[in-house]
């Protein structure tokens, strides 16, 4: 029996195409041309709601990972785990994004911090 697994990233990347793929310049917000910049606006309440739905779900899906790593770990001692190869998968994908998710914690702080000591 083999059984297949995809890892998802932050903003449910997937592949390795989507990933490597070349950015269109011209398709962000508030640019016209590589060389003007143009206006930048200021963030709206919709603009924060989707980025909290993202780190949400971000962390709902670090969660699901541990969670899942945690019940094969369970099986193993159990004894009804058939397939050693998916507890080291799912306890290699959990401590990979438990890693990942205290860099981005603490990139946050940092930034915090440094917002926080900027004069006006």
């Amino acid at each position: 029996m083999q059984s297949t697994f995809s890892i998802q990233g932050i903003g449910n990347l997937n592949q390795a195409s989507q990933m490597n793929a070349p950015m269109n310049v011209s398709s962000i917000s508030g640019t016209s041309s590589i060389g003007s910049i143009g206006s930048i606006n200021a963030p709206t309440e919709a603009d924060a709601k989707s980025f909290s739905s993202m780190l949400g779900d971000a962390l709902s899906n670090v969660s699901t990972t541990m969670d899942n790593a945690k019940a094969c770990t369970d099986k193993l001692l159990d004894g009804s785990l058939n397939n050693l190869h998916d507890m080291s998968v799912a306890g290699a994908k959990s401590e990979v994004m438990l890693h990942l998710t205290t860099q981005i914690a603490s990139k946050l702080c940092s930034s915090a911090t440094t917002l926080f000591q900027m004069q006006l």
